[in-house]
């Protein structure tokens, strides 16, 4: 009777650590898909930055524009510091010009459109062709290609 009754015994407490075992893996393998998820969600939060007036707003961009002919040579460049200072306003300054322009600006989804009363350097509309929060590429045609690289400085 007492070996029977140890034979059982001893095969409950097997059962009961294969299900344990079994649990355990489980868990194991949810709590490593719910890591993985996390680590791809939180990539993908930094390759969608959006071009926005609030992401705009308050930041100061090195720019660089480039031009170029109607067969896509490169003819010349030049280059501003651009400041948004608002979630509408902002102003540029050339410093080999010693001049400051202000300026409104809209943004529409994937264009940003530039306007300071007057044909400046920026004015235009300005598709969005690269983005991060780092750099943004525009371009635009006037009348042929004209690239405008943005630089985030603050």
């Amino acid at each position: 009777n007492y070996n029977a009754e140890s034979k059982c015994l001893h095969k409950h407490k097997h059962t009961t650590r294969i299900i344990y075992y079994e649990t355990m893996k489980r868990f194991i393998l949810c709590l490593m898909a719910i890591v993985a998820a996390s680590v791809m969600t939180s990539c993908d939060k930094e390759e969608t930055f959006d071009v926005t007036p609030q992401t705009l707003a308050q930041t100061v961009w090195n720019a660089e524009i480039q031009y170029f002919d109607e067969n896509g040579n490169a003819t010349g460049n030049n280059s501003c510091i651009v400041e948004f200072l608002s979630e509408t306003e902002g102003k540029y300054s050339q410093s080999d010009m010693n001049t400051v322009e202000r300026f409104t600006y809209e943004v529409d989804r994937a264009i940003i459109v530039i306007d300071s009363g007057i044909y400046t350097l920026l004015n235009g509309t300005w598709h969005i062709v690269e983005k991060s929060e780092q750099q943004i590429l525009l371009q635009g045609y006037y009348p042929n290609k004209v690239l405008i690289t943005l630089d985030r400085v603050l």
